[in-house]
């Protein structure tokens, strides 16, 4: 496998997203520096002046640095008259250096005073939470959980060419394999497992896992003895476990790495269709005091298709399957996130029809605001997203054309919609609209697909 070496060490070049800021943070400015040596001439000149400390400290932390900041403002907690949502600044940039003790400490504190109060009162609370459940025995547990309808106009895939490849012949759509609308209740849920280690480096087991399962309306039922063109229900499962670290905590204390192993497995109308087990890893590096994130994943695993009667040909899929992911995340405005992804693809199989390259790129962004209705303060989320994705298969299928590989372009955008509705539950909405152009009509297909769900948080 020659094409493993190579996106081997195309990681190098790479760094992985891991985590949001915690705050809204604004990217620092140019002459940041300078204004850093200002601020702290003027708190030599007046070291009991409240305003002069917090604006040096705020400086600070727009220059990234946490630990300058954190000394700052402990400094004016020596003052009896120093406002009490220091010890809420404080409680973050704990937060965001990894000392979760020292955050629930002054975050506790912060609460336990009634001059803290509105925004302030409501971030603390929403991080003390946070805060709590990764200190508690055991490590933090953290997911979503959601239940939805779905509609689909083409959810199989089916050609939206007016004939399909047959040998390199022309034929004609069988009715039963034109496309057919179908909706489906789905079930998607995400958790997190957090246990940290307490040594220096933060090093941090991570574990997670992830589930989803669907059915659809016009489904057949549970069996495998022969070919279906109605959508089939689907299981997916996947997890992975690793720790997490900081390989150098006071040289760059905003990188971490995290290798791991994973396993998943596919079933389709209840019976097993792919079951795979590797391993990868997770890089992700933080700057421009939080507001900026880049990072990289790497992921091998040796994939198993089962040979199935109603899929033709399946276990010829089986092999290894690779990539490369790079992401980076900018907050371009508070609560306004821009972020760009470029994944690397390759699928080795046992037929070179289905041994592919791929190359996928996305661009998203999403807005946060207070809710326009005012029945509540929550924040109300919006984004939109879209890209392209372009696929290479290794050899033709002598069965659709002896005499042409097959090269996909495919095109998706979407939006979605979130409306809190408490704390812990919210509504979200959802469309998507998927078009792929082929140079085999095969599989040249349109698809769009709207949902509506509810997503409980904990």
């Amino acid at each position: 496998m020659p094409r493993l070496r190579l996106m081997s060490s195309a990681l190098v070049g790479g760094l992985f997203l891991g985590v949001a800021p915690v705050l809204a943070q604004e990217a620092p400015r140019a002459n940041i520096d300078a204004q850093i040596d200002q601020a702290f001439g003027a708190v030599l000149g007046n070291p009991a002046n409240l305003q002069i400390g917090r604006t040096y400290a705020g400086l600070l932390v727009e220059g990234g640095n946490f630990e300058g900041a954190i000394a700052a403002l402990e400094r004016l907690l020596l003052d009896p008259a120093a406002d009490p949502s220091i010890r809420v600044e404080l409680g973050i940039l704990y937060y965001r250096v990894g000392s979760y003790g020292m955050a629930e400490s002054y975050l506790t504190t912060a609460l336990a005073d009634p001059r803290v109060s509105g925004q302030v009162r409501d971030d603390a609370e929403k991080l003390l939470r946070d805060v709590k459940r990764r200190n508690a025995p055991g490590g933090k547990l953290s997911g979503a959980v959601s239940i939805g309808l779905r509609g689909q106009t083409n959810p199989t895939a089916a050609s939206s060419a007016g004939s399909l490849s047959y040998g390199g012949t022309r034929v004609a759509i069988p009715e039963q394999s034109r496309r057919n609308g179908d909706f489906d209740v789905f079930l998607n849920a995400g958790a997190n497992h957090e246990w940290d280690l307490e040594t220096q480096n933060s090093a941090t087991v991570v574990t997670t896992g992830a589930l989803f399962a669907n059915h659809y309306g016009n489904a057949e039922g549970y069996d495998s003895d022969s070919v279906k063109n109605d959508p089939q229900d689907l299981v997916a499962l996947n997890a992975t476990t690793g720790i997490r670290f900081k390989p150098s905590p006071a040289d760059v204390p905003d990188l971490t790495l995290r290798p791991y192993i994973g396993a998943s497995e596919l079933l389709l109308s209840g019976n097993q269709y792919m079951a795979s087990a590797g391993g990868g890893l997770d890089i992700a590096y933080a700057f421009n005091g939080g507001a900026t994130l880049v990072g990289a994943t790497y992921d091998i695993r040796r994939t198993f298709f089962e040979e199935r009667a109603d899929i033709s040909e399946s276990g010829g899929q089986s092999g290894y399957e690779q990539y490369l992911q790079l992401n980076a995340v900018q907050e371009v405005a508070p609560l306004n996130i821009v972020s760009l992804n470029l994944t690397l693809r390759d699928h080795n199989a046992d037929r070179p029809y289905f041994d592919y390259q791929g190359v996928e790129a996305r661009v998203s962004y999403g807005l946060s605001y207070r809710n326009p209705l005012g029945w509540d303060e929550g924040f109300w989320t919006s984004s939109v997203y879209g890209g392209p994705v372009w696929r290479a298969y290794q050899g033709p299928d002598p069965v659709v054309d002896p005499a042409r590989t097959r090269k996909d372009v495919e095109w998706r955008v979407g939006a979605s919609q979130a409306v809190p509705i408490t704390q812990a539950v919210s509504f979200l909405l959802g469309v998507e609209y998927t078009t792929t152009d082929s140079n085999l009509p095969n599989y040249s297909y349109n698809n769009f697909m709207a949902s509506s769900s509810f997503v409980f948080n904990f």
